[in-house]
């Protein structure tokens, strides 16, 4: 993991939603809503494939929510996605665990930007 990278990422960069849908507040917080129900939904789905040694759907879950991640802005959390994608692509599953860890994490950082 390269932090000079993570650095320079937010974990939700205002501007991404604000270019797909102006200034429309409450389209913007709807679809925030709806990346962290998905989230949830595909963070445990992850968990699930990790504990049975699935690392093909973790990668194809990962790919999957990391689309939604890109288009709300949650910057980090795509990071962390795509590294997931990698480490599950090369059968690293050591890699994932961590991935999937840091991923929890980031998720509830969503979580807490959006709510402010």
């Amino acid at each position: 993991m390269e932090i000079s990278i993570l650095e320079n990422l937010q974990t939700l960069n205002e501007d991404v939603m604000r270019e797909l849908l102006g200034d429309d507040i409450d389209e913007i917080k709807s679809f925030r809503q709806q990346f962290l129900v998905q989230a949830k939904g595909s963070l445990q789905k992850i968990a699930g494939h990790y504990r049975q040694d699935n690392l093909k759907e973790i990668k194809e879950e990962a790919h999957y929510l990391k689309t939604s991640a890109k288009a709300i802005g949650a910057e980090r959390c795509a990071y962390y996605l795509q590294a997931l994608e990698d480490a599950a692509l090369d059968l690293e599953k050591q890699k994932c665990r961590a991935y999937i860890e840091s991923l929890s994490i980031e998720i509830k950082n969503v979580f807490r930007a959006c709510n402010n």
